[in-house]
């Protein structure tokens, strides 16, 4: 299967190419008081607000400003809302086989999480994209729901 093959947090990972629909430069997002500080703010994408996700913030890895390299995902999940993901860079498109690869940690945490595999001498780890749009902390963001 196609992926598209990203660093974050100075760690590679994996998206699959279906859920990514459009690769852009960073962008500026309008910031939000009291946000949690993976939520750059929200951002104009195709004429819709989106919540703008710091991934390495995100996955506890250490958060960076953007750089030039840096990039904006729009995320289209099947049958999930979208959002915008930045990234430290973009590397390639890549054939990933995930069979027989390790499964990954079942941390309900960090149920995006996907089975790691090596490409080109590296570890890489897929994200599955729709586990990390119905993330609860997400939908706190992206819908306005309160904490319970």
């Amino acid at each position: 299967m196609r992926h598209l093959c990203v660093m974050i947090g100075g760690e590679r990972f994996a998206l699959a190419a279906r859920d990514v629909h459009e690769v852009a430069p960073a962008i500026a997002a309008r910031t939000v008081p009291g946000a949690p500080t993976w939520c750059r703010g929200f951002a104009c994408a195709r004429g819709t607000w989106l919540p703008l996700v710091h991934a390495a913030a995100l996955f506890g890895l250490p958060a960076t400003p953007a750089t030039t390299a840096s990039r904006t995902l729009l995320m289209r999940p099947e049958g999930m809302p979208a959002l915008l993901l930045e990234v430290d860079a973009v590397l390639e498109l890549a054939e990933l086989d995930l069979t027989g690869s390790h499964p990954g940690l079942a941390i309900e945490a960090l149920a995006w999480l996907g089975p790691v595999c090596t490409h080109g001498g590296h570890g890489v780890q897929a994200i599955d994209a729709a586990a990390l749009a119905r993330h609860p902390a997400l939908a706190i963001v992206r819908d306005g729901a309160s904490i319970a």
